[in-house]
């Protein structure tokens, strides 16, 4: 399944996350070069090991190259690893660590809901001009500092209801939770249909017959979400729905889905809409506590 950029947003985790994610990689992109080329100033005849190139016997050293890397570069690259090294001091401070094996796993989700490892790549090179290694350093620095203002966000009842009431006050601003099957052919869809009103469960299907793999694993689910967020034929069906009805197959761009909707009530949904609070309040701050950040700490940045 391709989704345009709100679908994929909504549809990957339900949560805004991805949103999150890659907002924050486009803020520190670097222009295709990491931050490992800072390195020292030398001078002198270069022995072999210190020449990469040679253009009709001129060699050219390691030293030059990396002065035009950090002529070129290295202002920016610097200013992105003092971010990180910021936000790892403040990770330690709060108790924050997030694992390989962590990272790993958001990468895979991200690789899925993407649509795979060549969309993926494509997304590296074409938005962030970025090597695999350095989003995935980037990645670990989203999810830290995540982390560490997650804990900083803890609503209470009153903050979750009045957010929840603020969220379902008229036609335009409510949200619903749904979760949906996406297969290729109406056929199919028609046959899913069948078994879902023979008793079957929609998740265990979703599991095994939604070709949306990034849903399929969580029962289809797409989590809380407004109008405006997903193509029009999809949303006039799935607003329109009742509290647990399901769908007759929906015809889309993308495919046939089955949509099954759950109306969100404050009290059986408290968990849902805590998480939805809690992701917008960190994707608000984040861009100004790395700022915050930066102004709060003593830096000595000698390149400007």
């Amino acid at each position: 399944m391709k989704l345009d950029e709100k679908e994929r947003d909504t549809l990957a985790n339900g949560n805004g996350r991805m949103t999150t994610i890659l907002a924050v990689a486009a803020a520190v992109v670097v222009a295709g070069v990491g931050g490992y080329f800072l390195g020292t100033r030398t001078g002198g005849p270069a022995d072999g090991a210190d020449i990469v190139a040679t253009v009709n016997g001129e060699q050219i050293t390691r030293a030059e190259l990396y002065e035009e890397l950090v002529e070129g570069y290295g202002s920016r690259t610097l200013d992105n690893m003092i971010t990180m090294r910021l936000v790892n001091q403040e990770a330690t401070k709060a108790g924050v660590q997030v694992t390989a094996a962590e990272v790993q796993e958001e990468l895979d989700s991200i690789k899925e809901s993407l649509g795979g490892e060549t969309m993926y790549q494509y997304y590296l090179q074409s938005y962030f001009g970025m090597t695999e290694g350095q989003f995935e350093d980037y990645l670990r620095m989203q999810m830290t500092a995540t982390r560490i203002l997650e804990k900083q966000v803890e609503p209470d009842d009153a903050t979750l209801r009045q957010h929840f009431d603020e969220m379902q006050a008229s036609e335009e601003s409510r949200q619903i939770i749904a979760r949906h099957i996406l297969v290729g052919t109406e056929e199919e869809a028609k046959a899913i249909k069948a078994q879902l009103d023979a008793g079957a469960d929609f998740a265990t299907l979703a599991k095994e017959k939604s070709t949306d793999t990034a849903t399929a694993a969580k029962g289809g689910n797409l989590g809380l979400f407004g109008k405006g967020t997903m193509v029009e034929e999809f949303e006039k069906v799935a607003f329109a729905l009742k509290d647990g009805e399901i769908s007759d197959p929906v015809k889309t761009s993308y495919g046939w889905h089955i949509i099954q909707v759950n109306i969100p009530e404050f009290e059986r949904d408290k968990d849902k809409i805590k998480e939805q609070y809690v992701n917008e309040q960190v994707s608000q701050r984040l861009s100004s506590w790395l700022t915050e950040l930066k102004n709060q700490a003593q830096i000595t940045n000698t390149l400007g």
